[in-house]
């Protein structure tokens, strides 16, 4: 399965430029329309995505703003080769470690990992836009995140059903699971549970792994919802491994 990205890339870049009148756009940049090898998640044995919101304007740093996406520093909309392989190139160049590293024991659990050299290969997506901003979505005006996820709430959902995953594991503020508009196969049900820290020590409240399976391109696909804080996924690492552990066997036994 090689995803067919066409349409997806010429999206991300219209959202990107009807976002050029928003103070809040970092420039300059590109639309990022996933982080990862593409080619390498579309032959893994398990096609696992991640979820956040939007990019990070540390993915342009003010100093090198493409010491992330070499690729992409001449790239326009009509160069989609070589804007893919930029994307693609990302966690072999100079991944936003500090951010990514969050999710990565999850998806160690799960037999996966951004980087080279696992099996199967993940990518990251963003839900409300694939336009990175100063300040983050959190501090962003409720102005511009609207004029944001008019364009890339549609687009996600473009993304997603040329990617076909078969595990989409999101940590966002939990209202953001009803901008989710594929059809659910349904509801969403605890997945998983902690009721005591990494140290032992009891939690006031568990923290609950749920999940719920979608159709996504005439495919069941299990989505996991881990509830997040100020960083995606507050647990443990040993936590974390434990949940792609669960998560990948919930899939594998829901098939």
């Amino acid at each position: 399965m090689t995803p067919d990205l066409a349409d997806p890339v010429a999206h991300a870049w219209r959202a990107f430029e009807r976002a050029a009148r928003l103070p809040s756009r970092v420039s300059p940049a590109v639309p990022i329309l996933f982080f990862g090898d593409a080619v390498a998640y579309s032959r893994s044995p398990v096609r696992l995505l991640t979820v956040g919101l939007n990019p990070s304007s540390e993915e342009f740093p003010a100093r090198r703003p493409f010491q992330r996406f070499p690729l992409a520093s001449t790239v326009t909309a009509t160069d989609q080769d070589r804007y893919v392989r930029a994307l693609s190139a990302y966690f072999r160049t100079d991944p936003y470690d500090s951010w990514f590293r969050n999710f990565e024991p999850l998806l160690t659990g799960a037999g996966s990992n951004y980087y080279p050299g696992w099996n199967s290969t993940a990518l990251h997506t963003d839900i409300c836009s694939p336009v990175a901003t100063n300040p983050t979505w959190s501090k962003l005006p409720k102005a511009d995140q609207e004029t944001l996820k008019m364009y890339g709430l549609p687009l996600w959902h473009t993304l997603l059903d040329q990617l076909r995953p078969h595990i989409v594991v999101i940590s966002v503020a939990e209202h953001h699971l009803g901008s989710i508009l594929f059809d659910a196969q349904g509801r969403w049900g605890v997945l998983h549970a902690f009721d005591r820290t990494a140290s032992g020590a009891p939690r006031s409240r568990p923290y609950q792994v749920r999940s719920r399976w979608y159709e996504v391109a005439g495919d069941p696909c299990l989505f996991v919802f881990c509830p997040a804080g100020r960083t995606p996924l507050t647990i443990s690492d040993n936590q974390k491994r434990e949940v792609g552990a669960v998560a990948r066997q919930a899939w594998q036994a829901g098939l």
